[in-house]
């Protein structure tokens, strides 16, 4: 069964959301290539896809934890690691693993992995750094308005008609 997103699911960083998006699919898309008679040629192309993708994931998030001073930051990289690990260690036994049942067992217990960590990741784990995501977001927010406040009452006092947006743009 296909995993579904679901709006619980988003932190608030489009970029993170949308990085859980495109696994959800890798995972999905790993599914489907097991389905009935395994395909073991697109099961590894997933799988590497799935290894290089979540590095770049977890890049992505670790950053944005920086930035956002996420107090959870080294416990969550360090599982980050293990995951990745994992993975990489999956990849080894599936390559080396000759083709038959035993194989084949292993990449149908795989799928269940996979979704598991997934599910895991996003909601145990990613979900607890949504109220910082938000604060950081808010603060952003307010530097903006009082950026607009500051520019207009610059303008005010010029004598000068409003004409900038806070971007420094030419307004139409």
């Amino acid at each position: 069964m296909s995993i579904a997103w679901r709006d619980a699911m988003c932190v608030g960083e489009q970029t993170i959301d949308d990085d859980h998006k495109h696994l959800i699919d890798l995972i999905n898309a790993f599914e489907v290539a097991i389905a009935g008679k395994i395909d073991h040629k697109k099961v590894a192309r997933v799988l590497l896809g799935l290894v290089e993708y979540t590095g770049e994931h977890f890049a992505r998030e670790e950053e944005l934890q920086l930035a956002i001073r996420y107090p959870y930051y080294e416990s969550h990289r360090r599982s980050h690691r293990d995951v990745l690990k994992k993975l990489s260690e999956i990849v080894t036994e599936f390559t080396k693993a000759p083709e038959g049942p035993a194989r084949d067992r292993m990449v149908r217990d795989l799928t269940q992995f996979l979704k598991e960590w997934l599910v895991d990741h996003i909601i145990q784990s990613d979900l607890r750094m949504k109220p910082y995501v938000l604060q950081m977001q808010a603060q952003k927010a307010e530097a903006l308005r009082r950026k607009r406040e500051a520019i207009a009452a610059s303008q005010k006092a010029a004598g000068m008609e409003p004409h900038l947006d806070p971007l420094g743009k030419t307004a139409s």
